[in-house]
């Protein structure tokens, strides 16, 4: 009687030791968002970034313009989050109508990079931007934001499939980064 006892106990508790571990394996699994706060774009912008940080810079063209964009970007999963940069030409830089019809091109590519129709009128520049659209064969959006200042054109980015990216913490993405 004693040994049956016994015995029951030790097999609940060996089934609950098991049920943990199992926990803390598929907790492990999930993505870990290890914050870190940055000044990227060239001095320009404080940012919290959810993982370490790659950057990049290439010429992209983007209304009518050839700009040297620089791309500091942190991957979770498959979300990304990026900060994008770059320096305005010194005829665009004085003129605040060609400013903002490049802010308002880069907006437009935002969404039309996700496959979602552009809005009419644009977002005010440093409003939040959401795009749903997809990502091969998955749904995916996006989260963001544009500025530009009187030197710079920049975004603040997260990315990705609705699976891989939770609005939490591409909100706290978004909202951390600030113009300096």
């Amino acid at each position: 009687m004693i040994f049956r006892l016994f015995y029951r106990r030790e097999r609940r508790a060996t089934a609950l030791r098991l049920c943990c571990a199992v926990l803390l394996l598929a907790g492990g699994c999930t993505p870990s968002y290890n914050w870190r706060e940055m000044v990227v774009a060239d001095g320009h912008v404080q940012a919290a970034f959810p993982a370490k940080v790659e950057t990049e810079t290439r010429t992209i063209s983007l209304g009518g313009q050839a700009l040297a964009f620089t791309l500091t970007t942190a991957q979770v999963d498959q979300a990304m989050f990026a900060v994008g940069s770059a320096p305005l030409p010194e005829s665009i830089a004085k003129d605040r109508a060609a400013r903002e019809a490049l802010g308002q091109a880069l907006m437009r590519s935002l969404y039309v990079n996700m496959g979602a129709p552009v809005p009419s009128p644009l977002p005010n520049f440093g409003d939040e931007i959401v795009a749903k659209g997809r990502a091969g064969q998955q749904p995916a959006w996006l989260m963001g934001r544009v500025w530009v200042t009187d030197t710079m054109l920049i975004d603040a980015v997260a990315a990705g499939t609705e699976q891989s990216l939770p609005v939490g913490p591409a909100q706290e993405f978004v909202r951390a980064v600030k113009l300096k």
